[in-house]
C-alpha cells in the first residue's frame, strides 16, 4: 500500500505515527485553604431538632509537605476524609463531598505545584456551584491566568487541560459497545487514591481503564498509541460489523418482504381465479340496472303516448259517430217527409196488399217506398243538410267583381273517417312500439334481476381485483427498490492499516514494557515484604493490569490475596512505580498518593505502624509526596513530622 494512504488513513482514525518514552512530572499540593460555615449536632447519632443544631465557622488551612503526611482524628465523622475530597475537588473539578459538607464551603483556594511551577485554584461556592479561576505563577512573580471558570463542567474542564498537558498525560479513549468515551484527568486522578474498600484492580480504580492506566504510568512509549489504534480499531471493527449487521438485516427483511408479497400477490390471485369470468361484475350489473331503468323510461312514453293516441281516436270515432248518427237522421227524416211526412200505411190504398215491417225497414236503407216499392229521389231533401260550396264567399266574389269558382267543400263524413283510419294507423304503430319496449323492458329488468342477485359476488370479485392490483403494485415496487438499492462499498484497506498498526503497537508496548514490569514487579516484592507481608516471595505484573503472585511456596493470583495483603501489594505497586520512575526518569505517574483509612481492611494498628515506618522510610530514599488519612491520629502522631500533620485529638475535628 502507497505511504501516503497509509498516513491518511492513521490521521483520519486520529492515530499518531510517532511515539515518546514517559518522562515523570512530579505533582505536589503545597496548601489546601477553605472558609464557611458549619452546622452540626453536639450529639451525633441522636435526632436533633433544627433549632438545636449548631453554627460554627469553617477554618481549613492546611500546608502539607514532602514525604508522608497524615490526616487523622481519634474519631470517625471527624473530617479527615472530607480534607481529600476538597483537595481532589480543586485538583479536579470534580467534587465528591457530601451535600451537607459542600453547602457548608463558601471559598476554597489551593496552591499546586507541577515541576515547582505554583498553580494557584480559587473558587467560590454558592449552593454547592463553584465559580472561579486558575492561575500560574510566571517566573516574575506575577500571576496568569490560565482559565476562568461558572460551574461543576467548566471547573472540570478547565483542570484537565490544565492538569493533562502539564503532566504529560494524554486522554485514554475507549470503544465498547458502540460508544466511544474520553477519560481524561479525573480518571488518572481517582488512580492517585487508595481506597481501603476498593483493593480492584491493582492500579487505578477502574477495571476497564487499568491496563491504559498501568501502560501510562509505567511509561512505556507506545502506549499512548496503542490506545489511540485500539480505539480506532473497535470503532471501525463495530461500525463495519453494524453496516454488515445491517446490510444482512436489510436482505433478511427484503427477503422475507419480497417472499410476503409474492405471497399476496399469489393468494389474490387464487381468490380472484374462483370467480366464475361469465359472471357480470359490479360495473355490468349497474349497466344492467341502467339499461332496464333506461327502457323502461321509454316504455312509459310510449304508454304516455299510446294513451294520448288512444284518447285522441276514441275523440275522432266520436265525432265520426256523429256525423254518421246526424247523417242517417236526416235520411231518415227525408224518407219519412217524402213518404206523407212519415206515414205507415198497413196496406195499399189501392190494391190493399199488405205492407209489412220488413218494407218499413228497406225504405231507410234501399230508400225504395214501402207500397210502391218505387225510388225515393232524396237528393233535392238532402241537399238543405249537405255542405254548400262559396257560402258568404259567392257575395264577396260578385261584390269584387271577380271570377271564381266555388269552392269545393270536402265531406266531412269522410274526412272523419279518413281522420279515424290515419288515427287507428297511428295507435296500431304506436303499440307495436310499446309491445316492443315492454318485451325489451321485461328483458333487461330479468337480466337486471339476475345480476343483482350475484351482486355480493360481484362486489367480492372487484375487492379480489383491487387486492391483487394493490399486491402486485407492492410487489413490483419491492422489486425496484431491491434493484437499485446501492451498496455501501467497505474500505478493507483501512481496516487492514489498523489491524496491522495494532499489531505492532502491541508488540512494540510489550517490548518496551517487559523490562519495567520485571522491575517494577521486583519493587512490589520487596515493599510488600516491608509492609509486613512477609510470607510473598514475589510477585509479577503483567501488561494487563493482573498479577501473579508466590505467597508462601504456593502461586496464586491477586484476586486470591486477602483484603489486608491486596492493600500492602496496591500501595506497593504505586510506590514502586514513583521508585522507578524518581530512579531511571521513566514513566508519567506524578509522585503523588492518597490513602484513605488503610486500617478499614483488616490492618491491626501494629501492622499500620509498619506500614507507615515502611513508607516513611521510602518518602526519605524517592520523591514522593503521600499523604494517609485514618482515625490512628496518635499513631501519625507519633511516627510524622509536625509540620506532615493535621490530626484531631479527642471528639475534636479536624477542620
Amino acid at each position: 500500500m502507497e505511504r501516503a494512504r497509509v498516513e491518511k488513513i492513521l490521521l483520519d482514525a486520529r492515530v499518531s505515527s510517532t511515539a515518546s518514552r514517559g518522562v515523570p512530572a512530579r505533582l505536589r499540593i503545597r496548601r489546601v485553604h477553605v472558609t464557611g460555615t458549619k452546622c452540626y449536632s453536639e450529639t451525633p447519632g441522636e435526632k436533633t431538632a433544627p433549632t438545636a443544631m449548631k453554627i460554627a465557622p469553617i477554618l481549613l488551612d492546611w500546608t502539607p509537605g514532602d514525604g508522608v503526611n497524615g490526616v487523622g482524628s481519634e474519631a470517625n465523622l471527624r473530617g479527615k476524609s472530607s480534607v481529600l475530597h476538597l483537595t481532589m475537588w480543586a485538583l479536579t473539578g470534580r467534587s465528591h463531598l457530601q451535600a451537607d459538607v459542600a453547602s457548608w464551603v463558601d471559598h476554597v483556594s489551593a496552591e499546586f505545584h507541577v515541576d515547582d511551577v505554583p498553580l494557584y485554584v480559587e473558587f467560590d461556592v454558592t449552593n454547592g456551584t463553584p465559580a472561579g479561576k486558575v492561575e500560574q505563577q510566571l517566573p516574575s512573580g506575577g500571576r496568569t491566568v490560565l482559565g476562568m471558570f461558572a460551574g461543576e463542567a467548566e471547573f472540570e474542564s478547565v483542570m484537565g487541560s490544565v492538569m493533562l498537558e502539564r503532566l504529560r498525560l494524554d486522554v485514554i479513549s475507549v470503544f465498547s459497545k458502540g460508544v466511544e468515551t474520553e477519560h481524561t484527568w479525573p480518571s488518572y486522578a481517582a488512580a492517585l487514591t487508595v481506597h481501603a474498600d476498593k483493593l480492584d484492580p491493582i492500579v487505578g480504580n477502574e477495571n476497564t481503564l487499568k491496563t491504559r492506566i498501568l501502560q501510562m504510568f509505567i511509561g512505556t512509549s507506545w502506549a499512548a498509541v496503542d490506545a489511540q489504534v485500539a480505539t480506532a480499531l473497535n470503532s471501525l471493527t463495530f461500525e463495519q460489523d453494524e453496516r454488515k449487521a445491517q446490510h444482512q438485516a436489510a436482505a433478511s427483511v427484503t427477503a422475507v418482504a419480497l417472499e410476503n408479497a409474492e405471497d399476496r400477490v399469489a393468494a389474490a390471485k387464487d381468490i380472484l381465479d374462483a370467480f366464475d369470468p361469465n359472471e357480470p361484475d359490479v360495473d355490468t350489473v349497474f349497466a344492467l340496472a341502467s339499461r332496464a331503468s333506461e327502457l323502461a323510461r321509454e316504455a312509459h312514453n310510449l304508454d304516455l303516448q299510446l294513451m294520448a293516441a288512444d284518447a285522441s281516436a276514441s275523440e275522432v270515432r266520436a265525432h265520426l259517430r256523429a256525423e254518421e248518427a246526424r247523417r242517417q237522421a236526416a235520411v231518415e227524416d227525408a224518407v219519412a217527409r217524402r213518404l206523407f211526412n212519415g206515414m205507415t200505411p198497413t196496406v195499399c190504398p189501392r190494391c190493399s196488399s199488405e205492407v209489412n215491417a220488413e218494407r218499413y225497414a228497406a225504405e231507410r236503407t234501399k230508400h225504395e217506398c214501402s207500397l210502391c216499392l218505387h225510388e225515393l229521389d232524396l237528393d233535392a231533401h238532402l241537399e238543405s243538410i249537405e255542405p254548400q260550396a262559396g257560402g258568404s264567399g259567392t257575395d264577396d266574389a260578385t261584390q269584387t267583381g271577380e271570377d271564381s269558382e266555388a269552392e269545393e267543400v270536402a265531406d266531412p263524413l269522410e274526412a272523419l273517417r279518413a281522420a279515424v283510419a290515419d288515427v287507428e294507423q297511428g295507435v296500431a304503430g304506436l303499440r307495436e312500439k310499446h309491445q316492443s319496449a315492454e318485451a325489451q323492458r321485461r328483458e333487461a329488468e330479468r337480466a337486471a334481476v339476475r345480476a343483482r342477485e350475484k351482486l355480493d359476488s360481484a362486489r367480492a370479485r372487484l375487492k379480489a381485483e383491487l387486492e391483487m392490483a394493490r399486491a402486485q403494485g407492492a410487489l413490483d415496487t419491492l422489486r425496484a427498490a431491491v434493484t437499485g438499492r446501492p451498496v455501501a462499498p467497505v474500505d478493507d484497506g483501512e481496516l487492514t492499516v489498523l489491524r496491522v498498526a495494532s499489531d505492532l503497537t502491541k508488540k512494540w508496548v510489550k517490548d518496551d514494557q517487559d523490562p519495567l514490569l520485571e522491575s517494577v514487579s521486583d519493587g512490589i516484592a520487596a515493599l510488600a515484604r516491608r509492609f509486613g507481608s512477609t510470607n510473598i516471595t514475589s510477585v509479577k505484573l503483567k501488561g494487563n493490569g493482573n498479577m501473579d503472585v508466590l505467597k508462601g511456596g504456593v502461586n496464586t493470583t491477586y484476586s486470591g490475596l486477602t483484603n489486608g495483603e491486596k492493600l500492602r501489594i496496591k500501595l506497593a505497586a504505586v510506590i514502586a512505580l514513583i521508585e522507578m520512575g524518581h530512579r531511571d526518569g521513566v514513566g508519567r505517574h506524578p509522585g503523588m498518593l492518597f490513602v484513605d483509612s488503610p486500617a478499614a481492611e483488616e490492618i491491626p494498628e501494629t501492622d499500620l505502624r509498619v506500614m507507615l515506618d515502611a513508607m516513611a522510610a521510602v518518602a526519605e530514599q524517592t520523591d514522593l509526596q503521600i499523604v494517609v488519612a485514618t482515625t490512628h491520629g496518635p499513631m501519625l502522631s507519633a511516627i510524622l513530622p509536625k509540620g506532615n500533620l493535621l490530626v484531631a485529638t479527642g471528639a475534636d475535628f479536624v477542620w
